[in-house]
Formats: C-alpha cells, sequence, structure tokens
C-alpha cells in the first residue's frame, strides 16, 4: 500500500468507518447489548474497530492502537486511540447524534483527531500548527472546509455550558456539581439540548458554546476532541487541570474562562457531601 501522512489517514479510516457504521444505521436494525461497564455495545461497534485496525496493521505495523471495544494492542508510545462509535444508545434507538473518534498519539502528546458524524453529515478534524476545521461530508464527499474558532468570553457569568453524561447512574458528587455549574452559567445545559451534536467538544471548538464538561469518559472519548478544541484557541485538561485524556473526565474550554471554570469544579468538591 502506498504510504500516507497521518492526517490523510485518519480521513481514509474515517471514511471507511463511515460506510460500515451507515451501513448498519441505515438497515434500521440495530440491537445493543450490556457491556460489563453497563455501557452498550452493537456489532457495528465490533465491525468498524475491527476494520481501522485491520487498515493499521497494514499501514503501521509499529503502532499501538487503543480501542474501546478491543482494548490495547501493541506497546508502542505512538499509538492510534479509537472509538468506533461514540454514542452508541442513540445509535441503536435510530438516533443521528453519533460518531467515530480516531486519534494519533505520540509520547503522551495527542498530535491529530477526527470526529466524523455520517448521519449527521458533518465531520470535524485537527492536527497540531494546522489549525481546526469541520466541513459537511455527504456519501464519504467532503464539502468546503470551514476554520473552527473559540468565543471570547471571560466569564462564567455570561457564559454557556454543555454537559455530559447527566444519567442517573453517575456518581451524586459528579451530578451535583454539573448542576451547580450549569446554574453558575448564564445558559447551557445537557448535551442533548443541541440536537445536531455529536461530540459536545465541537460544540467549544466551533464557538457556540464556551464550555464543555465531559464529566465521565474514557481515553477514546476525549482524544480526538483534544487537538480539535486546542488548534481552535481553546484549552483542554481534566478535572484537576492536567493534560492528561486518561483521568475519566475533560474539561473544555474557549481558553479564557478555563482557570475559573477549574477553580469553580474545584471549590464544589470540596463543599459537597
Amino acid at each position: 500500500m502506498v504510504a500516507c501522512d497521518d492526517l490523510t489517514l485518519v480521513h481514509q479510516l474515517a471514511e471507511a468507518a463511515d460506510r460500515i457504521s451507515m451501513r448498519y444505521f441505515s438497515s434500521g436494525d440495530v440491537s445493543a447489548q450490556t457491556k460489563a461497564d453497563g455501557s452498550p455495545v452493537t456489532a457495528a461497534d465490533r465491525a468498524v474497530e475491527q476494520a481501522i485496525r485491520r487498515r493499521l496493521v497494514d499501514l503501521r505495523p509499529h503502532d499501538c492502537v487503543v480501542g474501546e471495544e478491543f482494548g490495547q494492542q501493541g506497546d508502542s508510545a505512538r499509538r492510534w486511540v479509537v472509538d468506533p462509535i461514540d454514542g452508541t444508545a442513540n445509535f441503536a434507538a435510530g438516533k443521528l447524534q453519533w460518531s467515530t473518534l480516531i486519534t494519533v498519539e505520540e509520547n503522551g502528546e495527542v498530535v491529530t483527531g477526527i470526529i466524523t458524524a455520517p448521519a449527521l453529515r458533518r465531520r470535524w478534524w485537527a492536527t497540531r500548527d494546522a489549525g481546526a476545521w469541520t466541513s459537511a461530508c455527504v456519501a464519504g464527499h467532503l464539502g468546503p472546509r470551514e476554520r473552527l474558532a473559540v468565543t471570547t468570553i471571560r466569564t462564567l457569568s455570561g457564559a454557556t455550558a454543555a454537559i455530559w453524561p447527566v444519567r442517573s447512574g453517575m456518581p451524586s458528587q459528579r451530578l451535583a456539581m454539573g448542576a451547580a455549574f450549569l446554574a453558575r452559567c448564564a445558559g447551557g445545559g445537557p448535551l442533548t439540548g443541541w440536537a445536531d451534536t455529536c461530540q459536545g467538544a465541537v460544540l467549544v471548538a466551533a464557538g457556540r458554546t464556551d464550555v464543555f464538561l465531559h464529566l465521565a469518559a474514557g481515553p477514546w472519548d476525549i482524544a480526538a476532541a483534544v487537538p480539535i478544541v486546542e488548534e481552535a484557541g481553546g484549552r483542554f485538561s481534566d478535572l484537576q487541570g492536567k493534560r492528561r485524556i486518561g483521568s475519566g473526565a475533560a474539561v473544555f474550554t474557549n481558553g479564557h474562562l478555563h482557570k475559573e471554570v477549574l477553580d469553580f469544579l474545584k471549590h464544589t468538591a470540596h463543599t459537597q457531601p
């Protein structure tokens, strides 16, 4: 196979993922099973991840692959992090808000990421020092690309925020933290309030919200959004302010608000019973 750069390859992988996921989705008959951790999985999740892994074995044989469904393969410091279908519950229910997330990480630094949402006909991507971009994507064909940029809002009292998840199975302290945070902001709410969005961080990158709190997430849920938000001018960290994708939660902001958000979350965590 002809060698290609990582950004070209993530788009090729996204196209392959879109074909598989849409074949299942368009059938109208997608059943979900419950995994040991309580999250749903479908045959499409597994098929997409397997297809991506096969392609990477051919084109990046020395790289490590980490996926939500099949774990880690290899031990290289250069990793591909894959969420084959982010939003599986929506996917199985026939809703449009789901996506595939693919990320390249080198020595612990996320350098390239793509979020492709074929049912929404939209794709977002970024690679370091090249900006963050989005475009329509219909049947694998990209439209004119549009540069992403965050807002300039500088206070929480004037900010709009999205949070996820808000399910009852979340630890009560996290739910209370999310509710208190939303009450502090000027507007916003659960991610379901934005019908045309599959991943809350792209709202920040596109300047549609100022903050996104991902209160419970695996590294595959977070990684692809990191370069997209940062290349759009925003900031990412976990709840403790560290730039790491494996701590189980994420804060994405326009950058101006980041310290205030972290200070508020820290204070709220200490005052919760």
